[in-house]
C-alpha cells in the first residue's frame, strides 16, 4: 500500500501585492453655452468615480470617471454664482506584481488636490492630482497534512495549528432610493449648484447566517433658491442604511472586514403637492465588499518517521496575510479658518466642504498612529457689492490613535476616514469656525510564514542494518534536543523510551539527562 498524506483544505488569504499610484488628470474646459462667462473661480472639486477594474498578469486595470463641479462667480451685473458639471475618463494600469486573473482587487481613489485656472472667460484648464490606492488578494486553499496511511508503524509528530479561516467573500453593490424633502423654513429650488456624496459606515456585525450593515449616506445640496433674491441656500441629509449580506455559514462570534464605496450618485429635483420644487429624489450605489473568518485550530502533521522503514518528507514555504482586527474611532477637529488680509469681509457663509487626507500611519503595539490635513473649502457672501462671492481654502492638521488589540510592529494596517459631520458658523467677520467630527476606521493583518507538510515518501531499497546496531546506547541530551528527536535518530519511538527509563513528562526532558536505548528496542519494540 502507498504512503498517503491525508490533508484538509482551509480557505485562506494572501495580500499579493499593494500599490499607490500618483496620477494627474488635465484638461482644458470650454464653458457651455448655457452658461455665462467666468470672472472668477470659487471653489472646483473633484470625486472619482471607480466603475470597473480587471486583474491581469502583474497589474491592475482601472477604469472610472473624475467628476468634476466648479463653482464660480458669473462675469455679469452683479457677479452672481453658477456652476458647471463636467466629467473626464479615467484609465491606468497600476502595476502589482505577482497578481494574476480572477484575484480579488481593492481600489480606492484619493482626491489629493484640485486646481483650476481660467485661460480666457469661456475656457478653463483643470487639473486633478490624485492617488489611486490598489490593493489584490488572493483566497487559495491552505492543505494542512492532518494523517499519513500506508505504514503500519508510522510516527507522527502533530502540532496544534491556530488561524484565521475566510468563511466567505462578498463582493456587492447595492441601490438606495430615497424622497427627501426640503423644509418649510428653506426656500425652493430654482437651480442645483453643487451635491457632495459620501458613505459612512456605522457597524458591521455578524448575525447567524448573515452580516448586519448600518450606516448613512451623508448628502449635501447648494442650490439657487426660487426667491426675489436667487438666495443661495444649503441643505444637509444624513439618509440612514441597512443592509444584509446572507452568509450561510456566519456564526455570531466570527470576525467580519466591511469596505463600503460611494457608486453612481444621482438626485432629481420635483415639484410637491403645492407646486413648489422641494421634493429632492435620490438614487445612490453603494460598493460593498465584506469577509467573514472564523477562528479555526487544527492539528496538523509536522514530522514523520519509521523506525522499520526510510520515508522522506517534503515541506513548502506558505505565505498569507492573517486578520488581526479591526478599530472603529472618531475624533473631533475645533479649527478656525481666517480669510486673507486683502479679501472682503463675511456677510454670510453659503459652503463648507472637508475631505480628510491620509498623509501617514504608524503602527505602534496595540495602535496605530494616523497622520493626515482636512482638505476645506468655504464660499461666503462678502460685504463688498464689488465681489459679493470670496472663496476660501484651508489646510488643518489632524493625528489621531486607532485601538487594535494585538497590533503589532510591522503588521499591516487598511485605514480610511470620512468626515461624518461637519458644522460651522461665523465667530465674525473674518473667521469661520469649523466642528469636523471624523470616523476613522483601520484593519490590521499579520503575514504568516508557515513550513507545512507536503509529502511523504517511503524510499524504496535501503533497509536498516540492525547487526551494527549496539546493544546498549546511552545518549546524553543535548541542547535544543527531545523525545521525539531522540526516538527518530535512533530508530525507535518514543513509548519505547518512555517506558524503558520511566519518564513521567514526555515532553519534557532536561539538558544532560541519560536516555537507555537497547537494541531491541531500536525498532520499536518495548523490553
Amino acid at each position: 500500500m502507498p504512503v498517503e498524506l491525508i490533508k484538509n483544505p482551509l480557505k485562506v488569504c494572501k495580500i499579493v501585492g499593494e500599490n499607490v499610484y500618483s496620477t494627474v488628470v488635465e484638461e482644458d474646459i470650454n464653458v457651455p453655452d448655457v452658461n455665462p462667462d467666468v470672472y472668477k473661480v470659487l471653489a472646483p472639486t473633484a470625486t472619482v468615480l471607480i466603475k470597473d477594474c480587471e486583474v491581469l498578469s502583474d497589474k491592475v486595470l482601472v477604469n472610472g470617471q473624475v467628476l468634476i463641479n466648479i463653482l464660480y462667480e458669473a462675469d455679469m451685473e452683479g457677479k452672481p454664482m453658477h456652476s458647471m458639471d463636467i466629467s473626464a475618463n479615467l484609465s491606468q494600469a497600476i502595476e502589482i506584481p505577482g497578481a494574476r486573473a480572477k484575484m480579488k482587487e481593492f481600489v480606492n481613489a484619493v482626491v489629493q488636490h484640485v486646481e483650476c485656472s481660467i485661460i480666457n472667460s469661456r475656457k478653463l484648464n483643470m487639473r486633478v492630482i490624485m492617488d489611486l490606492g490598489c490593493r489584490v488578494e488572493e483566497l487559495f486553499d491552505l492543505e494542512l497534512a492532518s494523517d499519513v496511511r500506508g505504514i503500519s508503524d508510522i510516527q507522527i509528530l502533530r502540532e496544534s495549528c491556530k488561524m484565521k479561516q475566510v468563511v466567505s467573500y462578498n463582493k456587492d453593490q447595492y441601490n438606495i432610493n430615497e424622497q427627501l424633502v426640503i423644509s418649510a423654513e428653506k426656500p425652493a429650488v430654482n437651480k442645483i449648484l453643487k451635491t457632495d456624496f459620501k458613505v459612512m459606515l456605522k457597524d458591521d456585525k455578524i448575525t447567524d447566517g448573515k452580516v448586519e450593515l448600518s450606516g448613512e449616506l451623508g448628502i449635501n445640496v447648494l442650490y439657487i433658491a426660487m426667491d426675489e433674491d436667487n438666495s443661495i441656500n444649503f441643505l444637509e441629509f444624513e439618509v440612514p442604511f441597512n443592509q444584509y449580506i446572507e452568509v450561510p455559514a456566519a456564526e455570531r462570534g466570527m470576525d467580519c472586514v466591511t469596505e463600503v464605496n460611494p457608486g453612481q450618485f444621482y438626485l432629481d429635483v420635483a415639484e410637491d403637492e403645492a407646486g413648489e420644487k422641494k421634493l429632492l429624489t435620490v438614487e445612490a450605489v453603494i460598493n460593498v465588499n465584506t469577509k467573514v473568518y472564523k477562528e479555526a485550530e487544527e492539528e496538523a502533521v509536522a514530522d514523520a518517521y519509521s523506525p522499520s522503514n526510510v520515508i522522506e518528507i517534503g515541506k513548502d514555504m506558505v505565505k498569507m496575510n492573517e486578520f488581526v482586527g479591526k478599530g472603529r474611532s472618531n475624533t473631533v477637529i475645533k479649527e478656525s479658518i481666517s480669510i486673507r488680509h486683502s479679501d472682503p469681509e463675511i456677510e454670510q457663509i453659503c459652503y463648507v466642504n472637508a475631505i480628510p487626507v491620509i498623509n501617514e500611519t504608524k503602527i505602534l503595539d496595540d495602535k496605530v498612529l494616523i497622520e493626515g490635513v482636512l482638505e476645506t473649502d468655504a464660499i461666503y457672501m462678502s460685504s463688498f457689492s464689488g465681489e459679493p462671492m470670496c472663496s476660501l481654502r484651508e489646510q488643518i492638521p489632524f493625528r489621531h490613535y486607532v485601538d487594535i488589540s494585538g497590533l503589532k510592529l510591522g503588521m499591516q494596517c487598511i485605514t480610511k476616514c470620512t468626515v461624518e459631520s461637519l458644522n460651522f458658523s461665523a465667530m465674525n467677520s473674518q473667521m469661520i469656525e469649523l466642528r469636523v467630527v471624523i470616523s476613522i476606521s483601520a484593519d490590521a493583518y499579520k503575514q504568516t510564514d508557515k513550513r507545512l507538510v507536503n509529502r511523504v515518501e517511503e524510499v524504496e531499497g535501503i533497509t536498516l542494518d540492525q547487526s551494527r546496531i549496539p546493544a546498549v546506547t546511552i545518549y546524553l541530551v543535548q541542547k535544543g534536543d527531545t523525545l521525539w528527536s531522540i526516538a527518530k535518530r535512533y530508530n525507535t519511538t518514543v513509548d519505547a523510551l518512555v517506558k524503558l527509563n520511566s519518564i513521567e513528562n514526555p515532553s519534557k526532558v532536561t539538558l544532560g539527562m541519560q536516555i537507555m536505548i537497547l537494541k531491541n528496542v531500536r525498532a520499536g519494540k518495548a523490553k
